[in-house]
Protein backbone atom coordinates (compact mmCIF):
# COMPACT_ATOMS: atom_id res chain seq x y z
CA UNK A 1 0.00 0.00 0.00
CA UNK A 2 1.33 3.41 -0.90
CA UNK A 3 2.19 5.59 2.08
CA UNK A 4 -0.04 8.39 0.73
CA UNK A 5 -3.09 6.14 1.25
CA UNK A 6 -2.26 5.62 4.92
CA UNK A 7 -3.44 8.00 7.61
CA UNK A 8 -0.79 10.22 9.17
CA UNK A 9 -1.06 8.17 12.36
CA UNK A 10 -0.48 4.92 10.45
CA UNK A 11 2.53 6.41 8.63
CA UNK A 12 3.97 7.62 11.94
CA UNK A 13 3.44 4.17 13.48
CA UNK A 14 5.28 2.46 10.61
CA UNK A 15 8.26 4.80 10.99
CA UNK A 16 8.30 4.53 14.78
CA UNK A 17 8.20 0.72 14.84
CA UNK A 18 10.34 -0.06 11.75
CA UNK A 19 13.27 -1.16 13.90
CA UNK A 20 11.37 -2.72 16.80
CA UNK A 21 13.40 -5.51 18.38
CA UNK A 22 12.48 -9.12 17.70
CA UNK A 23 12.03 -10.58 21.16
CA UNK A 24 10.52 -14.03 21.63
CA UNK A 25 8.79 -14.78 24.91
CA UNK A 26 7.94 -18.19 26.33
CA UNK A 27 4.33 -19.13 25.66
CA UNK A 28 1.99 -17.39 28.09
CA UNK A 29 -1.43 -18.89 28.75
CA UNK A 30 -2.70 -15.33 29.32
CA UNK A 31 -2.50 -14.75 25.55
CA UNK A 32 -5.68 -16.79 25.03
CA UNK A 33 -7.50 -14.67 27.62
CA UNK A 34 -6.16 -11.46 26.05
CA UNK A 35 -7.44 -12.63 22.67
CA UNK A 36 -10.87 -13.43 24.14
CA UNK A 37 -11.11 -9.98 25.73
CA UNK A 38 -10.07 -8.23 22.54
CA UNK A 39 -12.50 -10.31 20.47
CA UNK A 40 -15.33 -9.37 22.82
CA UNK A 41 -14.45 -5.66 22.51
CA UNK A 42 -14.34 -5.87 18.73
CA UNK A 43 -17.63 -7.77 18.52
CA UNK A 44 -19.27 -5.19 20.79
CA UNK A 45 -18.40 -2.27 18.50
CA UNK A 46 -18.57 -4.04 15.13
CA UNK A 47 -21.89 -5.76 15.84
CA UNK A 48 -23.01 -8.01 13.00
CA UNK A 49 -20.13 -7.30 10.57
CA UNK A 50 -18.20 -10.42 11.70
CA UNK A 51 -19.04 -14.09 11.23
CA UNK A 52 -16.38 -15.11 13.77
CA UNK A 53 -12.95 -14.06 15.03
CA UNK A 54 -10.02 -16.51 15.03
CA UNK A 55 -6.90 -16.39 17.21
CA UNK A 56 -3.99 -17.01 14.84
CA UNK A 57 -0.23 -16.60 14.87
CA UNK A 58 2.25 -17.94 17.37
CA UNK A 59 0.40 -16.71 20.47
CA UNK A 60 -2.45 -19.05 19.48
CA UNK A 61 -0.23 -22.16 19.69
CA UNK A 62 0.29 -23.58 23.20
CA UNK A 63 3.95 -24.23 23.93
CA UNK A 64 5.31 -22.01 21.13
CA UNK A 65 7.50 -19.02 22.00
CA UNK A 66 6.30 -15.87 20.30
CA UNK A 67 6.65 -12.16 20.00
CA UNK A 68 4.09 -11.03 22.59
CA UNK A 69 1.68 -9.86 19.91
CA UNK A 70 -1.90 -11.10 19.53
CA UNK A 71 -2.86 -11.87 15.93
CA UNK A 72 -6.60 -11.85 15.29
CA UNK A 73 -8.44 -12.82 12.13
CA UNK A 74 -12.05 -11.64 11.98
CA UNK A 75 -14.12 -13.07 9.15
CA UNK A 76 -16.17 -10.31 7.58
CA UNK A 77 -19.61 -10.98 6.15
CA UNK A 78 -18.74 -8.57 3.31
CA UNK A 79 -15.31 -7.33 2.28
CA UNK A 80 -16.79 -3.87 1.64
CA UNK A 81 -17.52 -3.48 5.36
CA UNK A 82 -13.82 -3.26 6.30
CA UNK A 83 -13.30 0.49 5.81
CA UNK A 84 -16.55 1.29 7.65
CA UNK A 85 -15.04 -0.29 10.78
CA UNK A 86 -12.20 2.25 10.95
CA UNK A 87 -14.13 4.84 13.02
CA UNK A 88 -15.40 2.06 15.28
CA UNK A 89 -11.97 0.55 15.96
CA UNK A 90 -9.92 3.76 16.21
CA UNK A 91 -11.30 4.57 19.70
CA UNK A 92 -9.97 1.16 20.79
CA UNK A 93 -6.49 2.21 19.59
CA UNK A 94 -6.46 0.42 16.23
CA UNK A 95 -4.87 2.09 13.19
CA UNK A 96 -5.95 1.07 9.69
CA UNK A 97 -3.31 0.08 7.11
CA UNK A 98 -5.56 -1.02 4.23
CA UNK A 99 -4.62 -4.32 2.56
CA UNK A 100 -1.01 -3.97 3.76
CA UNK A 101 0.37 -6.24 1.06
CA UNK A 102 -2.27 -8.97 0.88
CA UNK A 103 -5.13 -8.54 -1.56
CA UNK A 104 -8.52 -8.82 0.10
CA UNK A 105 -7.24 -8.03 3.60
CA UNK A 106 -8.13 -5.14 5.88
CA UNK A 107 -5.20 -4.78 8.28
CA UNK A 108 -5.38 -2.97 11.62
CA UNK A 109 -2.64 -2.65 14.25
CA UNK A 110 -2.60 -1.54 17.85
CA UNK A 111 0.53 -0.85 19.85
CA UNK A 112 0.15 -0.55 23.60
CA UNK A 113 -0.14 -2.62 26.73
CA UNK A 114 -1.01 -5.56 24.47
CA UNK A 115 0.19 -5.30 20.85
CA UNK A 116 -2.35 -6.57 18.33
CA UNK A 117 -2.46 -7.23 14.60
CA UNK A 118 -5.90 -7.66 13.02
CA UNK A 119 -6.11 -9.43 9.65
CA UNK A 120 -9.71 -9.11 8.38
CA UNK A 121 -10.87 -11.13 5.39
CA UNK A 122 -14.28 -11.82 3.92
CA UNK A 123 -15.55 -15.32 4.76
CA UNK A 124 -14.26 -17.76 2.15
CA UNK A 125 -11.05 -15.84 1.41
CA UNK A 126 -8.13 -18.18 0.74
CA UNK A 127 -6.02 -16.63 3.54
CA UNK A 128 -8.44 -17.78 6.21
CA UNK A 129 -7.91 -21.43 5.34
CA UNK A 130 -4.14 -20.94 4.99
CA UNK A 131 -3.80 -19.36 8.44
CA UNK A 132 -5.99 -21.97 10.13
CA UNK A 133 -4.26 -24.93 8.44
CA UNK A 134 -0.84 -23.71 9.60
CA UNK A 135 -2.03 -22.91 13.13
CA UNK A 136 -3.76 -26.26 13.52
CA UNK A 137 -0.74 -28.14 12.15
CA UNK A 138 1.50 -26.50 14.77
CA UNK A 139 -1.03 -27.33 17.50
CA UNK A 140 -1.22 -31.00 16.53
CA UNK A 141 2.34 -31.91 15.47
CA UNK A 142 5.05 -31.67 18.16
CA UNK A 143 7.87 -32.24 15.62
CA UNK A 144 6.62 -29.43 13.40
CA UNK A 145 6.23 -27.20 16.46
CA UNK A 146 9.83 -27.90 17.50
CA UNK A 147 11.16 -27.24 13.98
CA UNK A 148 9.27 -23.96 13.73
CA UNK A 149 10.42 -22.93 17.22
CA UNK A 150 14.06 -23.59 16.31
CA UNK A 151 13.79 -21.60 13.11
CA UNK A 152 12.13 -18.67 14.90
CA UNK A 153 14.92 -18.60 17.52
CA UNK A 154 17.60 -18.64 14.81
CA UNK A 155 15.89 -15.85 12.86
CA UNK A 156 15.39 -13.73 16.00
CA UNK A 157 19.12 -13.99 16.63
CA UNK A 158 19.93 -13.14 13.00
CA UNK A 159 17.48 -10.20 12.75
CA UNK A 160 17.32 -8.78 16.30
CA UNK A 161 16.19 -5.32 15.13
CA UNK A 162 14.48 -6.08 11.82
CA UNK A 163 11.01 -7.49 12.35
CA UNK A 164 10.20 -7.35 8.61
CA UNK A 165 13.20 -9.53 7.66
CA UNK A 166 12.37 -11.87 10.55
CA UNK A 167 8.80 -12.26 9.27
CA UNK A 168 9.76 -12.61 5.59
CA UNK A 169 12.39 -15.23 6.40
CA UNK A 170 9.74 -17.54 7.85
CA UNK A 171 7.83 -17.60 4.55
CA UNK A 172 9.57 -20.53 2.84
CA UNK A 173 9.06 -22.75 5.90
CA UNK A 174 5.38 -21.81 6.19
CA UNK A 175 4.73 -22.23 2.46
CA UNK A 176 6.40 -25.66 2.53
CA UNK A 177 4.16 -26.81 5.37
CA UNK A 178 1.06 -25.47 3.64
CA UNK A 179 1.98 -27.24 0.37
CA UNK A 180 2.63 -30.50 2.22
CA UNK A 181 -0.77 -30.25 3.91
CA UNK A 182 -2.59 -29.45 0.68
CA UNK A 183 -3.61 -25.93 1.66
CA UNK A 184 -4.48 -23.60 -1.21
CA UNK A 185 -1.62 -21.58 -2.62
CA UNK A 186 -1.66 -17.82 -2.46
CA UNK A 187 -2.11 -16.43 -5.97
CA UNK A 188 1.11 -15.08 -7.44
CA UNK A 189 1.37 -11.33 -7.44
CA UNK A 190 3.53 -8.39 -6.48
CA UNK A 191 3.30 -9.15 -2.76
CA UNK A 192 3.76 -12.94 -2.94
Amino acid sequence: MADKALSEAAQASLKKHAADPVVLAAHDSAWADQFAGLAAQMKAVCADKFVTIHHIGSTSVPGLAAKPLIDMMPELRRHEDGPSLVPLLEPLGFLYFGAYGIEGRHFFRRKGDVDVNVHMFETGHIEIERHLVFRDALRSDPKLLAAYQGMKEELAARFPNDVDSYARSKSDFIEGVLRELGAPERPAGPDS
